[in-house]
């Protein structure tokens, strides 16, 4: 039996990698045809000059210094709409609301720029509220992510749900309704190759999970919130866990820095070709990026309250970006079976993690 197990996983490790692998191939053959993101990241005056290298030194000489001044507490939202959406077992409901984010972002040159989208800057959520005073958990979708009725699905939201915890969803920075505006017009991809907007991203990610999990005390909830995350929403959950103090964190099929990410995957593209000739290296993007690397930040939770979980034949957030998180939060890294999109490991990933929540008791008694 265990030997026919290995060969099922190490037959699904291949399908997932080669279904990560035709995706990346499209996406590139996309980002050939528009490179919208890199001309945006041409509006700082350095870099109209066509000194890239000077203008990412610029960027990284203001952000680095910051550390959690980066990451101001948000208010509390005030709601702007509600609308009950579902009425759940045992008296609990699911609720749509929306607030404004208010996120102000830090480098004055990409603030209007940043704040020229307007759907961006109204924050959408869904809330599986419990009928009594619950624990709750913040699930954050990855890249091009966002609608709810997938993202239920894919966090098991009812199961969450079913355990006692409060469960809440956010459309992440330019992803969902605030990726599109009333003509039809998308915004720009983030995370992107445009560092300042890329930044100020992972600040409005930040700014907007921490608002929710007010929010959710708000309105009832217990203190003690945890959060998972898959890829982008994996890494935007890691850096959380080093800006507030949180009951459990899982990242599944993370991505631990998107310097590195963004490095490897343009490798041999004429973008990467271009950097290099401009004198950009990995060392010069890890540093412009540093100030939301959640490597290059300290823990904020216990390592026995951390999941890190990785897909063995993942192309499109490779595993040993998992194992670098894991490291960093002193827990040992989850490694499954299958890819990035095919995820036959899923549930494992989410039972260690109620396991993780049952030890502290904040799970409904069965």
């Amino acid at each position: 039996m265990a030997r026919r197990r290995g060969l099922v996983d190490r037959l699904t490790t291949r399908v997932g990698a080669r279904i990560d692998e035709a995706l990346l191939g499209a996406l590139s053959m996309r980002f050939q045809r528009r490179r919208r993101d890199v001309e945006e990241a041409r509006t700082h005056e350095a870099a109209r000059h066509g000194d890239r290298r000077a203008a990412l030194e610029e960027l990284t000489a203001f952000y680095r210094p910051l550390g959690d001044r980066f990451f101001p507490a948000p208010p509390t939202p005030r709601l702007v709409a509600e609308e009950r959406r579902a009425v759940l077992p045992g008296g609990g409901r699911v609720v749509d609301v929306k607030w404004e984010s208010r996120y102000t972002p830090a480098w004055e040159p990409a603030r209007s720029d940043y704040l020229s989208f307007e759907p961006n800057r109204w924050v959408v959520a869904r809330l599986y509220e419990q009928p009594a005073r619950a624990a709750s958990i913040l699930c954050l979708h990855g890249y091009t992510g966002g609608n709810f009725f997938v993202e239920e699905r894919a966090f098991v939201a009812r199961w969450l749900y079913g355990l006692g915890l409060n469960v809440a969803m956010i459309a992440l920075p330019f992803h969902g309704a605030r990726a599109v505006d009333e003509a039809g017009r998308r915004a720009a991809s983030w995370p992107s190759t445009n560092p300042a907007r890329t930044n100020e991203g992972f600040g409005q990610a930040i700014w907007d999970a921490r608002a929710v999990l007010r929010l959710l005390v708000a309105r009832g909830a217990r203190s003690e919130m945890a959060v998972v995350g898959m890829s982008l929403g994996g890494y935007t959950a890691s850096l959380l866990a080093t800006v507030e103090e949180l009951a459990a964190l899982c990242a599944y099929i993370p991505v631990a820095s998107f310097a590195d990410l963004m490095w490897d995957h343009g490798e041999r593209s004429p973008e990467r070709a271009r950097a290099e000739r401009a004198g950009i290296t990995r060392e010069l993007l890890r540093a412009a990026y540093e100030v939301h690397t959640p490597l290059a930040r300290p823990p904020r939770l216990p390592s026995e309250r951390v999941v890190i979980a990785s897909s063995a034949g993942d192309r499109i957030a490779p595993p040993e970006h998992a194992a670098w998180l894991a490291r960093h939060f002193g827990c040992p890294e989850l490694r499954l079976p299958g890819g990035h999109l095919l995820q036959v490991g899923r549930g494992e990933a989410f039972r260690a993690l109620a396991r993780v929540l049952a030890a502290q008791g904040l799970l409904r008694e069965r």
